[in-house]
């Protein structure tokens, strides 16, 4: 069949206690599942290394670089939605805050405009560069 086009691929970037996904393409029907499974991924607390006797670390921060983005449908959207509730503490987790908190970086004025008719810019604090929007998903 030979590699389908126009398929979407993340890319992944760990610094300090911030995850950054760049997700390259565009986050249609066929994509979303995929995107939602990096994004909650993403957000769930690493698990205990049997190996060692840190205990697991919750990631701080989610930076989605949207900057490669060409399309956001609206199960892209839909994804992004459970993973920004899923992001939110208080939704059943006892012990305060669980998981970290999504911060876009980089978006694209289609794929703003986008986010803002679905209300979902409202919703999620982003920023022009990719460092300002590390910093800010950062708790150190």
């Amino acid at each position: 069949m030979g590699k389908s086009e126009g398929l979407m691929q993340i890319a992944e970037e760990v610094r300090g206690d911030v995850t950054i996904l760049r997700p390259v393409g565009p986050i249609d029907s066929a994509a979303a599942p995929r995107f939602e499974a990096r994004l909650f991924a993403a957000l769930a607390p690493a698990t205990a290394d049997a190996a060692s006797d840190e205990p697991a670390r919750t990631p701080a921060g989610l930076v989605l670089d949207l900057s490669a983005v060409t399309q956001l449908t609206p199960a892209g959207l839909r994804s992004l939605l459970l993973a920004v509730r899923q992001a939110r503490p208080g939704a059943g987790n006892a012990g305060g805050r669980s998981g970290g908190r999504i911060v876009l970086a980089a978006v694209p004025g289609p794929i703003r405009g986008v986010l803002e008719e679905a209300g979902l810019a409202a919703l999620l604090e982003s920023h022009g560069d990719l460092d300002a929007a590390v910093r800010a998903a950062s708790r150190q």
